[in-house]
C-alpha cells in the first residue's frame, strides 16, 4: 500500500501528538492558564511513553535532525505557517479558522520566539531521554521532569 494512502487511513505519531498538544492547550488556555506547561509536558510524555508511538516519533525526529526531507516534515509540524500542532490547536479550542505561531502567541500574549524557547526546551529534553538516553534524565519520572521544566516552559508562554 502507498506511503500516502496509509496516512490517510491512520493517523501518524506526529498527528497524535500534536492533537494530544492542541487538546492540552486548549483545555489550559480556555481554563486554568497556570496548568498550560504542565499540560502540554504531560500529553507530550504520554506520547513518547507509548510503546507503539515512540518508534515513529524517534523515526521522525531522527529524519529531521539528518535530512532535509525529514526537516522540512518537522517544520511543517511545528513552523509558524503551516503548523499542524497550531492548526489543531485552532480546532479544539473550537475556531473556524486554523492558526499559526503568530496568532497563538497573541492569544497567550507572548512573542513568538517563546513559543520556539518553549519547543527548544521539550525536545532538548526528548533528545536527552529517548535518542542518548542520559542519565539520570531518561529514568526519571514523567511527575519530576514535569516539576523540572514546566517552570520554565510556564515562563515562555505565560510570561
Amino acid at each position: 500500500m502507498p506511503e500516502a494512502t496509509e496516512t490517510a487511513d491512520r493517523p501518524t505519531a506526529l498527528t497524535t501528538l500534536g492533537d494530544a498538544l492542541a487538546r492540552a492547550g486548549a483545555e489550559s488556555i480556555t481554563g486554568q492558564r497556570e496548568q498550560l506547561a504542565a499540560g502540554l509536558l504531560r500529553a507530550s510524555l504520554k506520547q513518547w511513553e507509548n510503546a507503539e508511538a515512540r518508534p515513529q516519533l524517534l523515526a521522525d525526529l531522527t529524519a529531521a535532525i539528518t535530512d532535509e526531507a525529514g526537516a522540512e516534515r518537522m517544520r511543517a509540524f511545528m513552523s509558524a505557517q503551516s503548523s499542524q500542532i497550531f492548526s489543531q490547536l485552532g480546532k479544539a479550542l473550537g475556531l473556524s479558522q486554523t492558526l499559526d505561531i503568530n496568532e497563538v502567541a497573541e492569544i497567550l500574549n507572548v512573542p513568538p520566539l517563546h513559543i520556539n524557547a518553549a519547543q527548544a526546551q521539550v525536545w532538548g529534553m526528548v533528545i536527552l531521554r529517548y535518542i542518548l538516553r542520559l542519565e539520570p534524565i531518561a529514568s526519571a519520572s514523567s511527575d519530576e521532569l514535569v516539576d523540572l521544566l514546566g517552570p520554565t516552559i510556564q515562563r515562555y508562554l505565560v510570561g
